[in-house]
């Protein structure tokens, strides 16, 4: 009797930590790696032309394509770097919201959610992000005045906007309004996407337990 107590007190702890360690490699360590290139993947280069008018996306002005995957844990994670980065340059750019999802109740739930005033656009079968040559979230695209790409890439090094040095996309911006290059430290950075898969590029299902821990 005792050694059945002791095999199940085993097997119940067992299960605890292979559910932990689950958990934590869901939500941590599979991010600490870059996100692997999909199948079909065609890079798009900094200084590539984008014309996004079939998506109401046309503007005079620098543009910043946000894109957000709402059942990633990185893009919600990112979530208050992109609101500063709105509340500062609101005056001399452009933000959209491209939002990786099918979910047609997708758009009303984001500004719900996080109450920008920013137009939210469905990108239903991944072809801004092809455009782009964007394959992950969180991920940011510059555009400037001429419709340009001037930076593509990570809002920051890793999940984490900890540091001013790597936060790739405020440095962008404010290189960008203060018409200058974009540093060379930076565009290193852009060949090394770190965050989700897009839902367009995965199977069905990818982020189903990330979305229910979530919630």
């Amino acid at each position: 009797m005792k050694f059945r107590k002791t095999m199940l007190l085993a097997f119940i702890i067992l299960i605890v930590m292979l559910s932990v360690g689950f958990i934590f490699w869901q939500h941590e360590l599979r991010y600490a790696t870059p996100t692997p290139v999909p199948d079909g993947f065609v890079d798009v280069p900094l200084g590539a032309e984008i014309d996004l008018a079939a998506w109401g996306i046309s503007s005079d002005r620098s543009t910043l394509l946000h894109f957000f995957n709402p059942r990633c844990p990185c893009s919600k994670f990112n979530m208050n770097e992109f609101r500063a980065l709105v509340r500062e340059y609101n005056e001399q750019v452009d933000f959209f919201v491209i939002l990786q999802t099918d979910d047609d109740d997708a758009r009303d739930e984001f500004n719900a959610k996080y109450a920008l005033d920013v137009p939210v656009i469905a990108d239903r079968d991944g072809r801004i992000s092809d455009m782009c040559g964007i394959y992950a979230t969180p991920q940011a695209v510059i555009l400037n005045d001429a419709s340009r790409i001037y930076f593509k890439g990570n809002y920051n090094k890793s999940r984490f906007c900890t540091h001013k040095q790597t936060r790739f996309v405020d440095i962008a911006l404010d290189s960008l309004v203060a018409h200058r290059p974009l540093p060379v430290f930076v565009q290193h950075e852009l060949t090394l996407p770190y965050g989700c898969e897009l839902p367009s590029d995965t199977p069905d299902g990818e982020f189903l337990l990330s979305n229910l821990f979530n919630q």
